[in-house]
């Protein structure tokens, strides 16, 4: 009987320690934790090296980068406006006479004020030119017209239309007319025939007036006077080289 209540005793004694270690220990850790709160953020305070100070963070509009907000600014201008395309160069290609284009002539007698028309082909020395080529060289032609032409009554001529299916030139006449008598005149040291009406020219001629007798240059340098195409015709004969 006595040994079993030695035994309960210890029993009842451990407990006891047990319980006692437990509190201590929970005593302890409470401490532990009020001691670590207190010492703990001046020991990080130390030991942690010196930071610099956190500068204040920008805006969104102020970090923008410059070009972004020129390109933003760009945009906002005109939201409805088109970008203007470059637009090609036009390029013109000029009207030619070709093989092809019909001549056509139209001889007007200025005294009477008739006309006749007629087609032909067109001369090769005139394929290949533009408008302002072609007048040029009609240009030329008036000025020194061929003796033919001349004889004719030739006056003037003028170009109507150009295109390159169809060109038109008219050329102006005072037709020689039947005539009694003759007028012989030196021009630049060349003799011309003029008929009576003295402004349209009949015949000119290669005769020279420095290469006849002096008397008969006399008389010619005054206007000679030839009546009748019978003594006209002798005298070019006699002279006419």
């Amino acid at each position: 009987m006595r040994r079993k209540k030695t035994t309960g005793h210890g029993i009842g004694l451990f407990s006891l320690a047990l319980l006692l270690c437990g509190l201590m220990g929970l005593g302890g850790g409470v401490l532990g934790a009020r001691l670590a709160q207190r010492y703990q953020p001046q020991q990080i305070a130390q030991e942690a090296p010196d930071r610099p100070e956190e500068q204040p963070e920008e805006s969104v509009a102020e970090a923008a980068p410059r070009w972004h907000n020129q390109v933003m600014e760009g945009s906002t201008e005109d939201p409805g406006g088109q970008a203007e395309m470059p637009s090609a160069p036009v390029i013109s290609i000029p009207e030619t006479i070709n093989a092809e284009t019909e001549y056509v002539l139209r001889e007007k007698d200025l005294l009477s004020g008739s006309a006749v028309e007629t087609s032909e082909e067109i001369p090769d020395m005139y394929i290949g030119m533009d408008r302002e080529q072609f007048v040029t060289a009609m240009e030329n032609y008036a000025a020194a017209p061929p003796l033919s032409e001349k004889e004719r009554g030739f006056v003037s001529l003028e170009v109507l239309s150009f295109a390159p299916s169809r060109v038109v030139v008219q050329m102006n006449y005072r037709y020689v007319q039947p005539s009694q008598s003759f007028y012989v005149v030196a021009i630049n040291d060349m003799i011309v025939v003029y008929l009576e009406d003295r402004q349209t020219v009949y015949q000119y001629t290669n005769i020279r007036l420095s290469q006849l007798p002096e008397k008969l240059q006399q008389e010619i340098i005054g206007v000679m006077h030839v009546t009748g195409e019978e003594r006209l015709y002798d005298f070019l004969e006699n002279y006419t080289s």
